[in-house]
């Protein structure tokens, strides 16, 4: 069960990757919210900034990236999702309202809503679950394994849908509440806008969800436009229109929040910038839960690194405390578990890697002289780049030559097929699991057919423990899994990181609006302070 994931989370502590995107710089959106004063606006509209542009078309079966998650979860709505304004992973109902799962995990029975309409008016029914799945199937996006297992959709009824799997998988409504699992697209709309790309054209620019809010505009690049949808189902927002601007930068768009010309910036401001909205008196800081960590991987195939001895003595150098003190501040705490903060109950999965920096001083002095190491970080990324220069400047006093290098996206995706092209480690500023279950975190960054293994450090009896795990959902098997790959050395969490929003003191809700999952806000459980 591969899952290839060609998404990359960025997006904490980055000022620059906007720039890579091509993004246009943007001045204030001028949407009636304006002022240097703050005022909570009269005329429902909501400025939300966005730190480059979504870099792919806002189709949800086709998106797999990042900023775009904001209209991804207002606009569509999937059978579950995550629970809201908890740091703990709970699946809670969206458009089913209950469900049962069999005992093998192979048969899913949902309950649906009823009065749910599609934004073309189109009742939603157990009907549109098996065309929904199909298209995502059919149009062969990055997410598209969350479905491929999917053996038959049965409907007895217009409000039962039956999912049977072609074989077990205990992480499936994991899968269904993901940001980027499958959402319900109107059957109407598939069938009329299919032309001979799946709908794909229609869907750079339109719609087919159920969403408390519309796409009413997708100008690449520039600006996007949600309008609330007057037919939703569920709670309304006095937020009728929320535009989302995009800037090439962070300075333009701090500038903007300064002056009100931006209501709220969601994860997408450097730490640098921590201070100073500390101070502001006109807005409010949140640091919300996320799946999101911080990570070093270490390279077995350089030769620094080819011993699981020289592997262990690094990790036990790196002091997590003061790194995510001062680097990573308050949007951070430091990493206890293996897994994703919350992932298994009770923290079973506690990391059991012990700060002593004598032991990489004791074992370098063994090293010939001249011995040299790369620390990797993603350019773009200050905060990873700070960290690798911190454990750079460790190595040198320990009589290494390390340098720390810079790289670009595509030069990081091409190293788990070619692990000796990378450095002899890589920090990685912000990543994480398209979802939830221990499954989605494990065999996506410790199986080398996950996709983020970046140096194919693999240990065939962990994938195995994982790859039965999933079928039962057997958490003390993800905890032996990953327990076993820590050992190897390869590998440690360095930080749980926070989904840091800076909101204008009048806009309520911010808590109770995001999802440890989407990192994004439900714009419909905002609210305006009189």
């Amino acid at each position: 069960m591969s899952i290839i994931r060609i998404r990359r989370r960025w997006r904490i502590g980055t000022m620059v990757l906007a720039m890579a995107l091509g993004a246009a710089a943007c001045s204030g959106s001028g949407s009636g919210d304006a002022g240097a004063g703050s005022k909570p606006p009269t005329d429902g509209v909501l400025t939300m900034g966005l730190l480059g542009d979504i870099g792919q078309p806002p189709d949800p079966d086709i998106y797999y990236a990042n900023n775009g998650t904001a209209i991804m979860i207002n606009v569509y709505e999937g059978l579950v999702q995550y629970q809201n304004n908890t740091d703990q992973v709970k699946i809670a109902p969206r458009l089913a309202t209950s469900w049962t799962v069999s005992r093998d995990n192979s048969v899913y029975t949902f309950h649906l809503r009823h009065g749910v309409t599609f934004h073309d008016g189109t009742p939603f029914t157990s009907a549109a679950i098996e065309p929904s799945f199909q298209r995502r199937v059919a149009v062969k996006g990055g997410a598209a394994y969350m479905v491929a297992g999917v053996k038959s959709v049965q409907t007895p009824d217009p409000y039962t849908a039956v999912i049977t799997l072609d074989k077990p998988n205990s992480a499936f409504l994991s899968y269904l509440a993901s940001p980027f699992g499958p959402k319900m697209e109107s059957p109407t709309a598939l069938t009329k806008y299919a032309g001979g790309d799946h709908d794909q054209k229609y869907l750079s620019t339109h719609d087919v969800g159920t969403g408390p809010y519309e796409l009413t505009s997708a100008v690449s690049g520039t600006k996007y436009v949600l309008t609330q949808y007057k037919g939703y189902w569920g709670p309304k927002s006095p937020i009728t229109t929320v535009n989302l601007p995009v800037y090439s930068s962070a300075a333009p768009l701090q500038l903007a929040l300064d002056n009100g010309d931006v209501s709220a910036v969601v994860a997408a401001l450097p730490s640098s910038s921590l201070s100073h909205f500390a101070s502001d008196p006109n807005v409010r800081n949140y640091f919300l839960p996320t799946l999101q960590s911080s990570l070093l991987t270490l390279n077995p195939s350089k030769s620094f690194f080819a011993s699981k001895q020289a592997r262990l003595a690094f990790l036990r150098s790196v002091d997590q405390q003061k790194l995510v003190s001062q680097v990573l501040g308050k949007r951070s705490s430091v990493a206890t578990t293996l897994y994703a903060k919350g992932m298994i109950p009770g923290d079973a999965d506690k990391q059991d890697i012990t700060y002593d920096p004598s032991v990489m001083a004791g074992y370098a002095k063994n090293l010939p002289s001249g011995t040299t190491m790369t620390i990797g970080y993603a350019n773009g990324n200050p905060n990873a780049q700070n960290i690798a220069e911190i454990l750079v400047a460790q190595m040198q006093a320990d009589g290494i030559k390390a340098t720390a290098q810079g790289y670009d996206t595509a030069t990081v995706f091409s190293w788990p097929q070619q692990p000796t092209k990378g450095p002899d480690a890589f920090v990685d500023g912000n990543n994480g699991p398209d979802g939830g279950d221990p499954y989605m975190w494990g065999h996506v960054f410790w199986d080398a057919s996950g996709g983020i293994d970046y140096f194919a450090c693999d240990v065939p009896q962990v994938d195995a423990e994982l790859n039965q795990a999933v079928k039962t959902g057997d958490t003390a098997l993800y905890v032996k899994a990953a327990e076993q790959y820590s050992a190897g050395g390869c590998y440690m969490n360095l930080s749980y990181n926070k989904d840091w929003i800076v909101a204008q003191k009048w806009l309520t809700g911010v808590p109770q609006s995001q999802n440890l999952g989407a990192n994004e806000l439900n714009f419909s459980l905002l609210g305006i302070a009189k």
